[in-house]
């Protein structure tokens, strides 16, 4: 008989079992008139208690709407708060599939695209922001489901896939050239080896007997802070909701001091930013070395502040991963190589393979290397997003290995980029809509960068020499605003000022005429600077 498959709600209920009064969840209250009341701690027996009074309800709920169990159901809501959370695990324990929408989708029509695409029966919608939503599906409020009377409902029967490609949940990546967000579903085979691979980032510390503590690092509707809660979870660790994200330093040091805090997950940037104040500020280095963990994503570190934070004795923990494959590279404490270099997850079985493309130096350690993950590997994600010919799936990021199985990051293939927030952004389809509104008779050429920026920025050479003319920044706005509207807010351009018109030839180029987008932004960094200071 094959072994059973675990999910988050099965690990829950393991941990629940054998640390019922250890605190799950530290949850920011707040008064009548919006004032910060402190933390509240929720034991883990109360948190599963929270999370089958919404299963209670959600079950009851569709029932009378006529759904059935496992049909899928779309959840848009901000997924920040404890509130939002249960919604998205009482839905899964009441026996259906949630889609987990960001309210960073602001767009009713770009989400009802992705609620059709989705095969989605009803939406549970954050009233407060849309007030009566109308969809052509089920449309239901998200209400405080701790205010509810649901004793009297009954508790579906916990659900347990019995095949490897069940379908869990569902979450979404940034969209496509046609502007939909690319679905993504998370499958029991996928789900079961990822709490694994969780296991082996978020073990206990060994040199301390007391309970982790980790703040999580986004939204509930976003895989990084469903993963953070996930494994942190399963282990018998607290997780803290911050009161924003990132949160404040003043935050998190009242939750190391007052709460017990030993773990902090931030994307690259902030991380960054703590390390850099450190230098000259005592109390933020002496925070950052008092946690036990300091886990970076999103986007590489800066080497230099990596390399300083290091020889200070803060404990950093440099992941890579995605949407689609959860965590798949992490650095490790101790590394004989070199701290700062990426491994592969335990039990994955990922191939690095050589890029096609210009030609490359050819010493070890400096071929750029793509990471593919074969269907193999347990963590390849659901068939509808690997090559249908080969059945891999291509991450299209870039690695270079300077010590054998030793990896370092070193971007993705040029199509996307990484924001400030740090999301991706389609610089390709946004190039794409330019060209194609305005090609005819206004540009002659553009790219799209922003690595690291609050926006993206285009940079146009047009057909003509008239680059004083600023109403031409205002004509591209004009007819690429339609497009923009429709997309993620970090991937929007709706400022003129982010489309810089140079002269004809200006772009560098490659021998074959084309651009690379890496020497684009670094040929007019100092402009970017200038434009985001």
């Amino acid at each position: 008989m094959a072994p059973e498959l675990k999910t988050h709600l099965t690990a829950l209920v393991e941990t629940v079992a054998r640390t019922p009064s250890l605190p799950a969840v530290k949850n920011p209250k707040w008064s009548k008139q919006g004032e910060f009341e402190g933390w509240e701690t929720i034991t883990f027996a109360q948190h599963l208690e929270d999370i089958e009074r919404a299963a209670r309800y959600w079950s009851n709920e569709f029932s009378n709407q006529g759904l059935k169990e496992r049909d899928t159901v779309a959840i848009w809501v901000k997924g920040l708060s404890y509130i939002d959370f249960l919604h998205i695990w009482g839905i899964t324990r009441a026996g259906y599939v949630p889609v987990a929408v960001s309210l960073r989708l602001t767009s009713i029509s770009l989400v009802s695209d992705l609620v059709q695409k989705a095969g989605a029966k009803a939406i549970v919608y954050e009233d407060s922001v849309f007030p009566n939503l109308d969809m052509d599906v089920i449309c239901l409020p998200a209400v405080d489901i701790l205010s509810v009377q649901v004793d009297h409902l009954s508790l579906p029967e916990l659900w347990i896939p019995t095949q490897d490609d069940d379908i869990i949940l569902n979450y979404h990546s940034t969209g496509s050239t046609s502007g939909i967000p690319k679905l993504v579903p998370v499958t029991a085979r996928w789900l079961d080896f990822g709490l694994e691979k969780l296991d082996s980032c978020l073990k206990d510390d060994p040199n301390s007997e007391k309970q982790q503590v980790l703040a999580v690092n986004g939204s509930f509707c976003h895989l990084s802070g469903t993963l953070c809660a996930m494994g942190s979870q399963r282990l018998g660790h607290c997780i803290v909701i911050s009161q924003a994200i990132p949160p404040t330093q003043e935050e998190i040091t009242t939750l190391v001091n007052e709460h017990g805090l030993t773990r902090l997950f931030m994307f690259a940037s902030f991380v960054t930013g703590m390390v850099r104040k450190s230098r000259t500020d005592p109390a933020t280095l002496s925070l950052l070395q008092g946690l036990s963990l300091v886990f970076s994503a999103g986007a590489p570190l800066d080497p230099r502040e990596e390399a300083w934070a290091r020889e200070q004795r803060v404990t950093l923990i440099d992941v890579y991963a995605s949407t689609e494959a959860g965590v798949m590279l992490s650095t490790a404490q101790g590394d004989d190589a070199n701290p700062a270099y990426l491994r592969p997850v335990p039990g994955t079985k990922y191939r690095f393979v050589a890029e096609d493309g210009p030609a490359q130096d050819d010493s070890p350690g400096e071929k750029l290397l793509e990471l593919i993950i074969p269907p193999e590997s347990r963590d390849c994600p659901h068939v509808s997003l690997r090559n249908p010919t080969t059945g891999d799936f291509h991450t299209g990021d870039l690695f270079v290995e300077p010590a054998p199985g030793h990896y370092v990051y070193k971007g993705r293939n040029d199509d996307w980029i990484k924001m400030m927030v740090p999301l991706r952004c389609d610089t390709k389809s946004i190039e794409d809509n330019v060209m194609g509104l305005c090609g005819a008779d206004v540009v002659s050429a553009v790219v799209c960068v922003g690595t690291g920026r609050p926006s993206p920025v285009l940079i146009v050479e047009p057909l003509t020499d008239a680059t004083s003319d600023a109403s031409l920044n205002e004509e591209i706005l004009r007819r690429i605003t339609p497009f923009h509207e429709r997309r993620y807010d970090h991937e929007r351009i709706e400022n003129a000022k982010h489309i810089l018109v140079v002269p004809k030839g200006t772009l560098p180029r490659t021998a074959k005429g084309g651009f690379q987008r890496q020497a684009v932004e670094r040929t007019f960094k100092v402009t970017l600077d200038k434009l985001f200071t």
